[in-house]
């Protein structure tokens, strides 16, 4: 048992099918088998896929539980998971949580992990909404996460084989404690392995290999952990001014989308039938282009 309690890891994105189940799932039964460590999996979806893949898999001695989140206020279903995830993660090394992300939910429940784990496929759409919904939690939570130091690490999942995550997801750079995982190929029968064997040991040996070596990574990420959460100090460190400086882009693009009445920026040079000029808003701000500076590649 690690002596600063259990270490909790969320594997959470608003998208749905970009593999977080199936990451879930299956680093549990890489961190018991290959890691020899007590692990606990939660599902928080409706759906119940890594809990059902676990259950009807081969017993290897993760505990599996299933829990319902109230979603009747925030307010209730932040209670309800924090009550959950209490129960469920007592007398093990390891807990981790499967959740689909849902505004519902407040960002107040992603602080009480030690690890966050973002799963996302290589599309340039996916890789774009995986850098907001990184950049918005930080936004909301910047100075606890001065304070705790989380790790938030992003997961390229479903990804062609001899993938490189060179140049990908470079707006997160600046975050502190943020990093790109080893990545998760495509599994091309993965119907296979569903509800019968683990990515780690199942017989096609480039996919165990390669799940292998994501499993190892994040035990390495989970031995770190526990050494920083034993030297958190109680004042934490001061306001990172990077977080600062560079999610106020997101408050400048929302304010935007909201005068145009949808998300995005482009009608602010479409021009209108029957005008000889664009519609100007009630008040001028800076030209804006479709894509926020933030999310292109020459952005200094």
């Amino acid at each position: 048992m690690y002596s600063n309690g259990t270490i909790k890891i969320l594997v959470t994105n608003q998208k749905g099918g970009v593999g977080k189940s199936t990451v879930a799932v299956n680093l549990a039964a890489y961190l018991a088998m290959q890691e020899n460590m007590k692990v606990s999996l939660i599902d928080m979806d409706p759906q119940a896929s890594s809990s059902r893949w676990a259950k009807k898999a081969p017993n290897i001695g993760v505990q599996v539980h299933c829990l319902n989140v109230n979603y009747e206020s925030s307010g209730a279903a932040l209670l309800s998971a924090r009550a959950g995830v209490r129960k469920y993660s007592a007398g093990v090394e390891v807990c981790i949580c499967d959740l689909t992300w849902t505004p519902a939910m407040s960002e107040q429940f992603i602080l009480d992990f030690d690890i966050v784990l973002v799963p996302s496929s290589s599309s340039k759409f996916e890789m774009a909404s995986t850098e907001i919904f990184i950049l918005q939690y930080a936004q909301q939570c910047m100075s606890k996460l001065a304070v705790n130091k989380q790790f938030i690490l992003v997961v390229p999942s479903k990804v062609e084989e001899g993938y490189s995550s060179h140049a990908a997801f470079t707006n997160l750079d600046f975050l502190m404690n943020c990093h790109i995982t080893p990545p998760v190929y495509r599994t091309p029968e993965i119907d296979s392995y569903v509800y019968e064997d683990f990515l780690c040991v199942c017989a096609d040996q480039k996919v165990a290999e390669n799940f292998s070596i994501f499993g190892k990574y994040i035990s390495k990420k989970i031995s770190e952990r526990s050494v920083v959460r034993a030297s958190l100090s109680i004042n934490g460190s001061s306001l990172n001014r990077a977080i600062v400086k560079k999610v106020s882009v997101l408050d400048n693009y929302r304010e935007r989308s909201r005068s145009l009445g949808f998300y995005g920026g482009i009608a602010n040079n479409l021009p209108v039938a029957g005008l000889s000029e664009p519609i100007a808003t009630e008040e001028p701000t800076k030209k804006a282009g479709f894509l926020p500076s933030f999310l292109k590649k020459d952005a200094s």
